[in-house]
């Protein structure tokens, strides 16, 4: 059996058949950007990527290819599902911050914070991230959806990063920024530093200053309260991805088993991998 396999030839006719065709495609196309050119443009739409095909046609009735028109809004979510996906780097997120995109808007984000040292120990804080439109030219905002006493933070849980971002810098301030100071405002050495002219909460401010004791039964009543069953299992709002269910009697004892496992057989380091 023979297994060389011999190209077809073409032929001529064939050759010129093929030029005839891509030349007749050339002119149709000149022809219908000449056709375009001569009308009025129309404005490109913000509701979402068009077809490469415009509606259009040439002189048989085919589409002429074109490249999408793309608005600054397209440019603008590309940045913020970027930033979003780029938080998988661990020198994005800071520990024990978790945040997702809202179910029905990519602009608003939910988070939760947990806390595990200083006056606020054992907190489990929700929060909000509201994206600007414009942004990266405007930071976008954090509101606390759980009750807050804190020099940062208004009584509508609004938090005040005047005094890390004093001006905001697009292209060099991003997201995960605000979420490492979000994390940090809850430790002593970023409360110690506080500027008054920056607090929302100018008593949080004084008593933190003048009292820290009655400061410190305060800000453990906030971390107590957030980790209730009324704040912790409320599904508010409805668009919110992150929600917290209770945990059975079953699946608490294999979660248990697993880390006293863990605890008592430490997987061995590798001094040649150091």
């Amino acid at each position: 059996m023979n297994n060389n396999i011999t190209p077809k030839r073409t032929s001529s006719l064939q050759n010129a058949n093929k030029r005839s065709s891509v030349g007749s495609l050339l002119d149709r196309t000149r022809s219908a950007i000449s056709k375009r050119a001569s009308q009025p443009q129309e404005q490109p739409s913000i509701g979402g990527l068009r077809s490469i095909y415009d509606e259009d046609e040439d002189d048989t009735g085919e589409p002429i290819p074109k490249a999408p028109r793309l608005t600054s809004e397209h440019f603008s979510r590309y940045e913020i599902m970027t930033e979003f996906i780029n938080l998988r780097n661990p020198n994005h997120c800071p520990l024990g911050v978790y945040v997702m995109p809202s179910s029905d808007d990519l602009y608003v984000w939910y988070g939760a914070l947990f806390v595990h040292k200083g006056f606020y120990k054992s907190g489990t804080f929700k929060f909000r991230l509201s994206i600007p439109q414009n942004y990266p030219n405007q930071p976008p905002s954090i509101t606390f959806l759980t009750d807050m006493f804190h020099p940062l933070v208004d009584v509508n849980g609004n938090v005040s990063i005047s005094q890390q971002f004093p001006i905001w810098r697009p292209y060099q301030d991003y997201i995960f920024h605000i979420l490492h100071y979000l994390k940090n405002m809850f430790k002593k050495v970023v409360l110690d530093g506080l500027n008054d002219k920056y607090c929302f909460n100018k008593e949080a401010y004084r008593l933190y200053r003048t009292d820290i004791n009655v400061f410190g039964k305060l800000a453990q009543q906030c971390a107590q309260l957030s980790i209730t069953e009324s704040y912790l299992f409320d599904h508010f709002p409805d668009n919110n991805m992150i929600r917290f269910s209770p945990l059975s009697e079953a699946k608490f004892d294999e979660l248990k088993a697993q880390i006293l496992h863990s605890a008592a057989n430490p997987i061995p380091s590798n001094d040649d991998d150091q």
